[in-house]
């Protein structure tokens, strides 16, 4: 069983990274909502992803898959999604293309127009899911919104990453600390303001 993946990022696909671990190279399905939180990376950065082994079971053969998620909430919630009959894991990819707030919102409130927006799901795949998960997604309903950091994409951001980056820490642990001072501070106005603030909560951490 892979649990966790930590290497370097040497592939990036529509819903599917390569990982290169000590000189191996691990192929490994992502959901939509993290495929776009990959579009910040580089290939070449260090990433890490916790990790789901599973067979996929077609006639006359089981296929051996490793899907990805940035913490053990997405994973837990992915798996969460692979009770419901018939979707399967590339289903349940393609549902995954929303925060899981969204998602969990929309089965427990039986919100089968929402669920409907969502890339394959039509109103008996919407019933589907609400009938097999209504009452299993609360805990995750109760995330804020955007319980995973958005994708850094404007220039600032990117000024103070590599910033941070010369300063010696890895691009996981400096993406880390800007996520956290953009959660004081959406929107700065320079890179002087990002890098003030994520020292301010650096600061307050160590006291």
């Amino acid at each position: 069983m892979i649990g966790r993946l930590k290497g370097r990022l040497v592939e990036r696909h529509n819903q599917r990274l390569v990982v290169d671990v000590n000189g191996v190279g691990y192929e490994v399905l992502v959901p939509s909502v993290v495929a776009r939180w990959a579009e910040s990376l580089r290939v070449g950065d260090e990433v890490e992803l916790v990790t789901l082994y599973l067979l996929q079971m077609e006639p006359g053969r089981a296929t051996p898959m490793l899907v990805g998620f940035r913490n053990e909430l997405e994973r837990e919630f992915f798996e969460r999604l692979l009770s419901v009959p018939k979707l399967g894991v590339r289903g349940a990819l393609q549902l995954f293309a929303v925060p899981m707030a969204t998602l969990a919102r929309a089965i427990e409130d039986n919100d089968q127009k929402a669920l409907m927006k969502l890339p394959g799901v039509g109103r008996q795949r919407a019933r589907e899911l609400i009938a097999a998960l209504q009452g299993k997604v609360a805990k995750f309903a109760l995330l804020a919104e955007e319980e995973v950091p958005t994708p850094l994409i404007t220039d600032v951001v990117s000024e103070a990453l590599e910033i941070l980056q010369s300063l010696g820490y890895t691009r996981t642990e400096a993406q880390k600390m800007i996520d956290a001072a953009l959660e004081r501070l959406p929107k700065p106005s320079s890179t002087e303001e990002l890098i003030r603030t994520v020292y301010q909560a650096q600061r307050e951490r160590r006291e």
